[in-house]
């Protein structure tokens, strides 16, 4: 199955997740997984709000499509943000998680 994967930017929003979220959820073609990159520069407020949804969301499209998140913290690297998107999207057991990923 296809993996969607959702990167939101600093002027992210919880409405735009959710939209963004729907919009995957019902694409023609079978998702399996979708996967949010969650920038570091996302104000505070909305960064939590924006990771709160999550596990909802997930429960929201259980069992046909899994949800997780990465939680790109600053200094974070391209290469470890890829191998925890590749992994979430394999992991088929996986759903509603919320992975950190941050710089040494």
């Amino acid at each position: 199955m296809a993996t969607c994967v959702i990167t939101l930017g600093a002027d992210a929003t919880v409405a735009a997740l959710v939209a963004a979220v729907r919009e995957c959820a019902a694409a023609d073609t079978a998702t399996g997984a979708i996967v949010v990159e969650v920038a570091a520069g996302i104000v505070a407020l909305e960064r939590h709000l924006i990771l709160a949804a999550i596990a909802p969301l997930a429960i929201e499209l259980a069992p046909g499509t899994r949800l997780c998140a990465i939680d790109v913290g600053a200094g974070a690297e391209a290469e470890d943000v890829a191998a925890v998107r590749d992994w979430l999207s394999e992991a088929e057991c996986t759903t509603g998680q919320v992975v950190t990923v941050t710089g040494v």
